[in-house]
């Protein structure tokens, strides 16, 4: 008899018997019973089922985790048992099939929803969707259009590109312009706003407080040129405006050269207060010929903020800087602006407005007049 070979066969068998002995063991059907119960008493929040299920049960040999919650629940629902072998699982073709059509049915739903409804943890989910090549888009903000706006929109772009075409310098000589608020509690991209540090210091900021303050303001852009932002005293409208264009904007246009005074457009939208028949009036006399704006030689487009430089470009910048750190007072508010500003004109970005206002009016053009900023 060979011993060493009877030797090797006790020897094989007692590792197996001992792995078996040390492997985890399937639950028994109570067990799976009473893991079902739970996650009926949670109202199917698997998270709170693992949490209620070692109370319930203290004496327990082990504790399941959210898995196995969803995975007895959705046996059960298919009329089997539960297994806790990983093998006992649906194939893959099955899963990710499982997964493209919750995404055919709604594109916007998360990998959080597809584990509720398919029982596929979120992990898998998620890897399933990137193995198909398939990434979460994110929607973006626009400017709601009428159908009337758009043939206006596509024919300021026209008019505009003829111009650049005629005279390569036209856009240069335009004296972009608007007006803006910015209060204490102002938009804050909480986003782009971080503090690095070894553990979690669990940060926060206030928001919506009950004491407010704001400061109107306005800018121009002039060939690359911020002017600006200057403070605007109370609430704007058409007699505000034009003392504002008689007295403030001839001082902040002092360091302008003549020669460019004399070839100078200037742009305004159409809001109330600059479609004043006085405003109007004044600068068809200041402006002979040259201006943008409502019922001006150039129409501007109404509700176009992403035609003009300081909506699509400066004013989002400029406040991204002003709420990075919390404002308490009015003069801090003040300062932040002052501070912002003079980053934005230390680093000249405004010098490239000229190559996205083209761009942007092929952009509209394109689009036949729609929205098109999501399509940049």
């Amino acid at each position: 008899m060979d011993y060493d070979c009877v030797f090797c066969d006790l020897e094989f068998w007692r590792i197996l018997d001992c792995l078996a002995f040390n492997m985890p063991q399937p639950n028994t059907p109570q067990e799976y019973a009473n893991m079902h119960l739970i996650y009926g008493e949670c109202r199917c929040n698997a998270n709170a089922a693992s949490r209620l299920y070692p109370e319930r049960y203290p004496n327990a040999q082990r504790y399941p985790d959210y898995r196995v919650f969803i995975n007895v629940h959705q046996a059960f629902s298919e009329g089997r048992m539960p297994s806790n072998r990983s093998s006992a699982g649906r194939p893959r073709l099955d899963r990710d099939e499982e997964v493209l059509k919750e995404i055919e049915n709604d594109s916007t739903t998360s990998v959080r929803a597809i584990e509720e409804a398919t029982g596929i943890p979120k992990s898998s989910a998620h890897r399933i969707l990137k193995r198909h090549k398939l990434h979460p888009y994110h929607y973006r903000r626009v400017q709601t259009l009428l159908p009337r706006d758009y043939p206006l929109r596509v024919t300021f772009c026209r008019v505009m590109l003829q111009r650049h075409s005629e005279d390569p310098h036209f856009l240069d000589k335009i004296l972009w312009s608007d007006e803006t608020t910015c209060k204490k509690d102002g938009y804050l991209n909480l986003h782009n706003l971080h503090s690095w540090s070894n553990e979690n210091p669990h940060l926060m900021r206030q928001d919506k407080s009950q004491y407010q303050f704001k400061v109107n303001l306005w800018t121009g852009i002039l060939n690359g040129k911020v002017i600006g932002p200057f403070e605007l005293q109370g609430n704007l409208d058409g007699n505000s405006y034009l003392n504002f264009l008689q007295n403030d904007l001839q001082e902040l246009l002092n360091d302008v050269p003549l020669s460019d005074l004399q070839n100078m457009w200037f742009q305004n939208d159409g809001c109330p207060a600059h479609y004043a028949r006085p405003v109007r009036e004044y600068l068809n006399q200041e402006y002979p010929g040259r201006w943008i704006g409502r019922l001006g030689p150039i129409l501007w487009p109404p509700r176009s903020p992403d035609l003009n430089p300081l909506d699509f470009f400066y004013w989002g910048c400029l406040k991204n800087r002003v709420y990075s750190k919390p404002i308490v007072t009015l003069d801090e508010l003040r300062r932040n602006i002052t501070q912002a500003a003079d980053y934005i004109n230390s680093r000249r970005y405004a010098r490239q407005i000229k190559r996205s206002f083209l761009r942007r009016c092929r952009a509209c053009i394109n689009a036949g007049g729609k929205q098109f900023e999501h399509l940049l």
